[in-house]
Parts: structure tokens; sequence; C-alpha cells
């Protein structure tokens, strides 16, 4: 298991979270309707911008 904080440019929010998998930058995570693109990762500290929507996912 993984363990993350995710902060968003230009806020002081912060998101905490586990994984099963390990994060890597250019992922995105969704957490019910939100979606968050990884800008960049440093440790289990991770960059996040928000997503509108997805068109496609592969794998």
């Amino acid at each position: 298991m993984y363990y993350y904080k995710g902060a968003f440019r230009e806020t002081d929010n912060f998101i905490y979270f586990k994984s099963e998998v390990q994060l890597a930058e250019s992922d995105v995570v969704i957490f019910g309707e939100k979606k968050y693109f990884i800008e960049s990762v440093q440790k289990e500290f991770l960059l996040l911008q928000k997503v509108g929507s997805i068109v496609s996912v592969s794998v």
C-alpha cells in the first residue's frame, strides 16, 4: 500500500490518500467524480492539477 499527500498550485489545500499501485508523473487519479492529473511526484508528495473530462483511457 502506498500513502500520498497531494497539493494544488497556489493553494494551501492538501488531500491525503492511499493507493494499491505506485503512482507516477502524468497519471490521473479519480476520487468520486473529481479527476486530477499528477503534474509531478516527489517521494510521497504529488502536485495535482484538476482535470475537466477524460476522453479516452489506455493501458
